[in-house]
């Protein structure tokens, strides 16, 4: 982690390619043992962006095994569940860390902007859940029989993040999926679109292209909707856990502050938050399964095991 500490910029697109340079390296290192973790791969929808896969813990749980999907970013207009090379061991070192941890993890893609517009992937990733609820002889392999399909966590980071938290904010999830939902965890969520208030979370052109226009884009973004949320859909947000790194950009920092503190007036109770030590906006994942700076991704473990 010191080389993450030597960069000195907070942005995303100067900070992006020595991360995962450094990071690179280290994962190759742990290629064999990332891989060995067993992966399927399944079909949700209709196009080759409708697909999903899933990474099986090695033995199963003491109880029965819990679910964890993970949504990556992209700013809505890049992102695949595996990278190109040199970065092609990520998103699978996420799997292979959660399951390695007992969980079930389920990595989708989902359609990017210019390709739909708002809120396609949002949809995308409410229809991998459900597909996945519906379909739990996916989650069955080998050794892991037992599924506990009533253990569901769902995390995103960055616009995976902004997918979570509009998903959950519009209430997409059906009843009897939300159910089974016992945790939601957001990760350097760009929350608000407000660049006057907070700074710049998007690229301006995306943002106008994918939701239309600025301001359509700062009333859906989660801390919009937030304040029109029906109180009987407040529940849910019981089981909520932010996380950051401590190197966000600090218009991601501010947004960040701002829908913690919304949140924790509508639930009348401080929302509990990690903040990732020594990370910047892309070390937080790629540093998982490389040895270094997986303080934060064991905090997340623990609060969901104790919400199992």
């Amino acid at each position: 982690m010191d080389k993450i500490a030597e960069l000195k910029e907070r942005d995303i697109s100067k900070i992006i390619f020595p991360t995962i340079g450094h990071f690179a390296p280290l994962l190759e290192e742990k290629r064999s043992l990332i891989l060995s973790t067993a992966r399927r791969t399944f079909k949700y929808g209709s196009t080759d962006r409708h697909k999903l896969d899933v990474y099986y813990p090695a033995e199963p749980a003491a109880g029965k095994t819990p679910i964890l999907f993970f949504v990556y970013g992209g700013g809505y207009a890049t992102g695949s569940r595996t990278l190109p090379a040199p970065a092609d061991l990520a998103y699978a070192n996420v799997g292979a860390y959660f399951s390695r941890k007992g969980f079930i993890t389920v990595i989708p893609d989902y359609r990017l902007s210019p390709e739909v517009t708002y809120p396609a992937p949002t949809e995308d990733v409410r229809d991998a859940i459900v597909w996945i609820t519906e379909n739990s002889h996916s989650l069955v392999h080998q050794n892991i029989i037992d599924i506990d399909l009533d253990s569901l966590f769902i995390m995103g980071h960055s616009a995976g993040a902004l997918n979570v938290a509009t998903m959950v904010l519009l209430s997409l999830l059906p009843e009897n999926v939300e159910s089974k939902v016992k945790g939601i965890i957001l990760i350097s969520c760009p929350y608000t679109c407000d660049m006057e208030r907070v700074g710049p979370t998007f690229d301006p052109e995306v943002a106008t292209q994918f939701f239309g226009s600025l301001d359509k884009a700062k009333e859906n973004t989660p801390l919009s909707l937030l304040q029109g949320i029906p109180k009987d859909k407040v529940s849910i947000f019981d089981r909520v856990l932010l996380a950051e790194s401590e190197r966000d950009p600090e218009p991601f920092l501010r947004t960040g502050e701002l829908f913690q503190d919304a949140l924790s007036t509508l639930m009348d109770k401080k929302v509990p938050k990690i903040i990732a030590a020594g990370h910047n906006h892309i070390s937080i994942t790629f540093a998982l399964m490389s040895g270094q700076g997986e303080r934060w991704a064991e905090e997340v473990v623990d609060w969901m095991k104790a919400a199992v």
